[in-house]
């Protein structure tokens, strides 16, 4: 086994896509890679390679760490993030003990251009990702939660509960009454819940023709009211959102005297869901966000779409409270797994937070941030 290391150059992403299917079971083509990892909106990742140069050619490339540039902002200053993603070990080489060394000598390395560093996903394949990075330094900060609003009771059936984990003591026909029961009891409580179409101005938009601009300006006055979150600059949310190869995206906007006062973005899923991506309000109002939460539900039924959803952090303080209160149910907690399982998972989202940021001690409080799907990989 003779082993080499690089960062990424020209060419190198065939054998990362190879690696990448190998561990991952997914194929990406050339203009989404190029839009992930070469063409970002703060020029190409940071990827680290390495090479066992005894393999064949061609397939050599057994390891990788990378991060995805991300902007955020800490109560109203910017920093760089990196976001750890496609992080991979060839199934061969795993358990020797040569993955960590590589990541954390590269970790280091990266401390240049980063100020803070993140993963959405450290539970995945059995903890592995969490485990490394709390070794690195990271805190496991928080956990994801998925709230939805139903609008089909077939999609209550078939999508919300037919999957859900099963447990040996329970048979498969107790399982299957009990989705069955759930998804009814369920999708009443929806049909209970009535919106009307309240006097504010709102406008749809597409990724052709939507009012970056004034989303920007927004941000801009806003950004000192969200804590910790995703910067919405016009670079990142053009790349992230009107570039993205994966997602057709549309806008949804709220006005008051003409002055645009929250958004909403959306994309239609193949689950035939509405998955809201991003939600931002004038000075965090509560109002706003329920206004537009409202006007989402509308529009998922003159669409007959299945579902609106959308993730968060549990510490999301504002966020919970206003999707609740807008009739949105939280998911986990129907789960047949979190009613009869004693045993929790770990936070998937762990961040490390460079002592460059003032106060950075309190980064580690999940109530201030603000995160939404903005933050993840965008595919």
């Amino acid at each position: 086994m003779k082993l080499t290391q690089r960062s990424y150059k020209l060419g190198d992403e065939i054998n990362i896509n190879k690696l990448y299917k190998l561990v991952a079971g997914i194929e990406r083509n050339g203009p989404e890679f190029d839009w992930e990892w070469l063409d970002t909106w703060n020029g190409q990742g940071s990827m680290w390679l390495v090479f066992d140069e005894d393999r064949e050619d061609g397939d050599r490339l057994i390891m990788q760490y990378s991060l995805i540039p991300t902007p955020f902002i800490f109560w109203g200053k910017s920093y760089l993030a990196g976001k750890t993603e496609n992080c991979m070990c060839h199934p061969d080489y795993r358990g020797k003990g040569l993955y960590f060394p590589h990541e954390r000598k590269y970790f280091e390395e990266a401390k240049k251009r980063f100020q803070i560093f993140f993963t959405t996903a450290g539970n995945a394949t059995k903890g592995a990702p969490g485990a490394v990075r709390r070794k690195l330094g990271y805190n496991a900060l928080d956990s994801w939660i998925d709230f939805f609003f139903l609008t089909d009771i077939q999609y209550a059936r078939e999508e919300m509960f037919s999957r859900l984990d099963n447990k040996p003591s329970l048979s498969a026909g107790v399982i299957k009454f009990f989705s069955y029961m759930m998804s009814w009891f369920v999708y009443a409580y929806f049909q209970t819940r009535t919106f009307k179409s309240a006097n504010v101005k709102t406008a749809l938009f597409d990724i052709n023709n939507a009012p970056i601009g004034k989303i920007v300006e927004m941000w801009n006055r806003n950004k000192k009211f969200y804590g910790i979150t995703v910067d919405r600059n016009r670079s990142y949310l053009s790349w992230r959102i009107n570039q993205n190869p994966y997602f057709v995206y549309r806008y949804l906007t709220l006005y008051k005297d003409e002055r645009l006062v929250g958004y909403i973005i959306f994309y239609l899923t193949k689950n035939n869901n509405l998955r809201i991506e991003d939600i931002l309000a004038e000075e965090k109002d509560s109002s706003i966000f329920v206004q537009l939460l409202a006007q989402m539900v509308l529009l998922a039924k003159r669409e007959k779409v299945g579902a609106i959803v959308f993730s968060t952090l549990k510490g999301n303080r504002i966020l919970t409270e206003v999707f609740r209160k807008s009739g949105f149910l939280y998911k986990e907690a129907l789960s047949i797994k979190n009613i009869f399982s004693k045993n929790k998972e770990e936070n998937p989202f762990h961040v490390y937070i460079s002592g460059s940021v003032p106060d950075f001690q309190k980064a580690y409080e999940p109530a201030n941030w603000y995160i939404t799907g903005l933050v993840k990989e965008g595919r």
